[in-house]
């Protein structure tokens, strides 16, 4: 389905914007640091403001930190209220359809039969029909 597919590839571009302002910004202590982590970092750094306003320029202020040097695409990014707005949003409207259309609250037996019935590595069907059974067990009479 496209519409889901463009809801989990807008929350993916979103966290891969708030992971490069984290890198940018000096906030991973390591280089090693998952994008995940980065984009967590990101919006943990923004955690007490408290409105939208109050986040973009807290954004604004770890992007401008002394002794940081930011790329012209960075700079031209952060110099937009609009564009900063977006990676800031909490909640993230983009990341809340991503998350919905990714983790389905409810995805019946059958579907995920069928989703397995359709994965292309046919040696992954035993142990995915047994990952089915151990979540959605089948009701035994006895």
């Amino acid at each position: 389905d496209t519409k889901l597919m463009d809801h989990i590839l807008l929350r993916h571009l979103l966290d891969l914007t708030q992971a490069k302002l984290a890198v940018v910004s000096g906030l991973p202590k390591n280089n090693k640091t998952f994008r995940i982590t980065q984009s967590f970092l990101w919006r943990e750094a923004l955690a007490s403001s408290q409105t939208t306003p109050e986040c973009v320029q807290a954004a604004k202020k770890l992007l401008n930190a002394p002794g940081l040097s930011l790329d012209a695409a960075t700079k031209k990014f952060a110099s937009s209220d609009s564009r900063m707005k977006i990676v800031v949003q909490r909640p993230s409207v983009i990341r809340d359809m991503g998350d919905s259309a990714a983790h389905p609250k409810h995805v019946s037996r059958d579907a995920f039969k069928k989703i397995i019935s359709r994965h292309t590595v046919a040696g992954n069907h035993d142990g995915l029909h047994a990952i089915l059974d151990l979540v959605d067990p089948v009701t035994q009479s006895t």
